[in-house]
């Protein structure tokens, strides 16, 4: 699993996107094709490299008994609460991160309060003339459809890469954290906090729910990881097939963002977080009965360096 580091795509996403040429015209329809076409080449090379690369076979406790069946029974993996549980958790907590991520341009264009104009000049002063700073600044701000000072579609990109920041910052403090405390404990109380955020966006309070969505972004930084470790727990040699499920419950990814989708169209963007809100209420609910599931106290030293 691939270590994320400070995360440039959004950045480099907006330089393609949405540019502009000195007069304001957007040139993003004549790049496009660029960062789809990277994207296309690495991801075939990706599959070259793993092709012929040689996966060694990792093996999990079989605190269950699952491998000491009698010849002929089989025990399904699905008659273990925690890992069915983790299945949810993990469709829940990814529908609401794609939701969030999907959006978040959507919603610092259109629910962001009136940007002071001194902002916009200050961006102009920091870049003047010409050159690759003064091209990825310009354009941060824009008239808006309400005749106020807004985040453009650029500059919203740009931001998403100090969401990232967020993310990155919450996923190695959460990792000293998981050594220190349960990890269901502290999903849990993540989840929770994403609750929060989540709740205090839907409630429109301006610069602080802004503050909040960011906050988002850090809270989510340890679950995906820490409910697969959850999930796969004393599964022994089927935890192989375990997680392949756990995977596969990305699809709430595909499919929940269109109900925020639509909240959003019928109401606002605002009003739409109360779709992760209730996904994030759902994983919280289900690792702080973890123990109760998987009929075991704790799990110790989660790793999540790596993954989603």
């Amino acid at each position: 699993m691939q270590r994320r580091w400070l995360d440039l795509r959004p950045i480099i996403g907006s330089v393609f996107f949405y540019s502009k040429d000195a007069m304001g015209r957007s040139t993003g329809s004549q790049t496009l094709y660029i960062p789809y076409v990277a994207v296309a080449v690495v991801v075939i090379v990706l599959a070259g490299v793993f092709f012929f690369a040689r996966v060694p076979d990792i093996k999990s406790e079989d605190d269950y008994h699952l491998d000491d069946s009698a010849p002929g029974v089989s025990r399904s993996i699905w008659s273990h609460p925690h890992f069915v549980m983790a299945v949810a958790a993990q469709f829940f907590y990814v529908a609401a991160q794609a939701g969030i991520f999907s959006f978040f341009i959507n919603y610092l264009t259109s629910e962001v309060p009136a940007i002071p104009a001194s902002w916009n000049a200050a961006m102009i002063h920091l870049a003047p003339g010409s050159g690759f700073l003064h091209d990825w600044l310009f354009g941060w701000f824009e008239i808006n459809k309400a005749g106020i000072l807004a985040i453009s579609n650029k500059g919203a990109s740009n931001l998403a890469a100090l969401g990232l920041v967020f993310f990155l910052v919450g996923r190695f403090t959460g990792a000293g954290l998981l050594r220190r405390f349960p990890a269901h404990k502290l999903l849990g109380l993540y989840a929770l906090a994403n609750v929060a955020t989540t709740f205090l966006i839907f409630c429109k309070l301006g610069w602080p729910s802004v503050v909040c969505v960011f906050l988002s972004y850090f809270f989510m930084s340890i679950m995906f990881p820490t409910i697969f470790a959850l999930g796969i727990f004393g599964l022994g040699a089927r935890a192989k097939r375990a997680s392949a499920f756990i995977v596969m419950a990305i699809m709430g990814g595909a499919i929940l963002p269109k109900l925020m989708g639509y909240v959003a169209d019928k109401t606002d963007m605002s009003r739409g977080f109360i779709v992760p809100m209730f996904c994030f209420a759902f994983v919280r609910s289900t690792v702080f009965n973890w123990s109760k599931f998987s009929k075991s106290d704790s799990l110790d030293a989660v790793r999540i360096t790596g993954g989603h």
